[in-house]
């Protein structure tokens, strides 16, 4: 008996038995032709970015693969699933299944030929960058193609199969996420993997062994074991980290003008309108307050999808009832929309929507405000069962409601805000330092103005970093505060 046959032999009879037989249909995603293939496809139509997936044996309609397809989407990437096996994927519970026939007919070098045509469709649909993540029989697909085709990344997932040819021959960056007791990949080829991979100057590599868990870990665990699933999702976060780091556009394609609607959906939550995105199930999540211009604002959006990414489930109210302010409109009445949309009613609206996500088993909660938004957040940091707040350019914010805060809060300022003067800055930095209990974190960004983090232009390079600069601290003050109590 071949040793490849071995293998397959382990996979199937050692995973438990709820990973057999037909899984339902899953996702928010549809299911199309794509390279000549049916494909579980989820995510932005029109995104530049793409990730493919490669499942393991048991197919493209496992409902925990089409769930990492989801969180992949939630990141803000195109990410499609194809049927590799052309409706005919694995199944241990059938008594009269000829593993050895079936995997002659389903090789993962056809798993590699067939993968080019899909990838040439969506570098036609406008795609410019793809990272491949592949999954025990799917790790050694893409493990090919990092090695072949014109690919940005790929991450390999207690991939089955792969040697050290495979290996030498890999030139895109490359992770691979591994389980501790796994007979299919022992510890002293992992160890040669990464040897190879480290010696290669030319592109970044990542190996990472999970303690405790076998193979199949990262799609086939066992929803009761708060271990295997804790796991199970840092191996998923890994992977996204590793995508958004290496899947990029390249020159100016990825600064053009942004969809209107992001890559979420449009729902109610507590009352409001809200752009949502990010894994519905999660217990953390990020309420973002708009400025005065409102929550579809592209650039916002994307600020939310950012979060989303991280792993949070991120909620963007309409806090103006469909009136954003339109500085273009040259008979807009300032005075009079202000006076329409308080601050005071912001802080009333927002309760009911934290209250609609502490409903939906969200745990902990941080809250962004941007400019106006940054008088609502502060309000909430004080009176209201949140975990976090960020305040990015705040307005009109006071010395009282910074005495009244009682969370951990960062304040991301610009030099050049004539709204937060650099005196009024020093002021509330002493008020929160002389909070022990109180975390604090106050940042001011050069050369930039009032706005920089949603409102940058373009073609400034020097914004664009520095806004990204704030948005990545953001994302570091939700990741350190906003945890899980349970």
């Amino acid at each position: 008996m071949s040793s490849f046959y071995l293998f397959i032999l382990f996979i199937l009879y050692s995973s438990s038995s709820q990973c057999f037989g037909n899984p339902p249909t899953y996702g928010a995603g549809t299911v199309q032709e794509l390279g000549g293939l049916k494909a579980y496809v989820t995510g932005p139509s029109d995104s530049k970015l793409a990730v493919l997936l490669i499942s393991d044996i048991f197919g493209y309609e496992v409902l925990k693969f089409r769930k990492i397809a989801d969180k992949v989407a939630a990141a803000g990437f195109l990410a499609v699933a194809p049927d590799f096996f052309y409706g005919d994927p694995a199944n241990a519970s059938d008594p009269h299944f000829d593993t050895e026939a079936w995997l002659k007919n389903h090789t993962t070098d056809k798993g590699y030929e067939d993968a080019k045509p899909v990838i040439a469709a969506m570098r036609s649909k406008g795609v410019s960058a793809i990272g491949v993540a592949g999954i025990c029989w799917g790790g050694k697909v893409a493990v090919k193609l990092a090695g072949s085709v014109d690919i940005q990344a790929a991450v390999l997932l207690h991939p089955g199969l792969v040697t050290e040819d495979d290996i030498n021959k890999v030139k895109v960056p490359i992770a691979i996420l591994a389980a501790e007791l796994d007979k299919a990949l022992p510890a002293e080829q992992l160890k040669d993997f990464e040897e190879i991979l480290s010696a290669k100057a030319e592109f970044d590599s990542l190996v990472k062994i999970y303690p405790g868990v076998a193979h199949g870990f990262t799609v086939h665990y066992n929803d009761e074991d708060k271990f295997a699933v804790k796991s199970a999702k840092e191996a998923h976060k890994d992977m996204l980290n590793w995508f958004t780091k290496y899947v990029k556009c390249d020159s100016s394609q990825c600064f053009g003008n942004p969809p209107t609607y992001g890559a979420g959906t449009v729902q109610e939550v507590g009352g409001l309108k809200s752009y949502v995105i990010g894994p519905s199930d999660s217990k953390l999540a990020v309420l973002l307050i708009s400025d005065i211009y409102g929550y579809e604002v592209p650039k916002f959006r994307k600020i939310a999808d950012k979060v989303a990414t991280a792993g949070f489930l991120a909620v963007v109210p309409d806090f103006f009832h469909g009136d954003a302010a339109n500085a273009s409109d040259p008979n807009l009445d300032r005075v009079a929309w202000l006076k329409n949309h308080t601050t005071d009613n912001g802080y009333v609206d927002a309760k009911p929507v934290i209250a609609a996500l502490r409903s939906k088993h969200v745990s902990a909660i941080g809250v962004a405000g941007i400019c106006w938004g940054g008088k609502v957040a502060v309000k909430l940091a004080g009176s209201v069962d949140i975990q976090a707040v960020v305040l990015m350019h705040p307005s009109r914010v006071t010395e009282e409601e910074i005495d009244e805060v009682k969370v951990p809060t960062a304040i991301l300022a610009a030099e050049l805000d004539k709204a937060l003067p650099a005196e009024k800055l020093k002021d509330f930095e002493e008020r929160l330092s002389t909070k022990a209990k109180v975390d604090n974190f106050v940042k001011i960004y050069p050369g930039v103005k009032h706005g920089f983090t949603v409102r940058y232009n373009d073609t400034d390079t020097f914004v664009i970093k520095s806004a990204e600069e704030s948005h990545q601290d953001m994302l570091n003050w939700f990741t350190k505060h906003v945890k899980s109590d349970k």
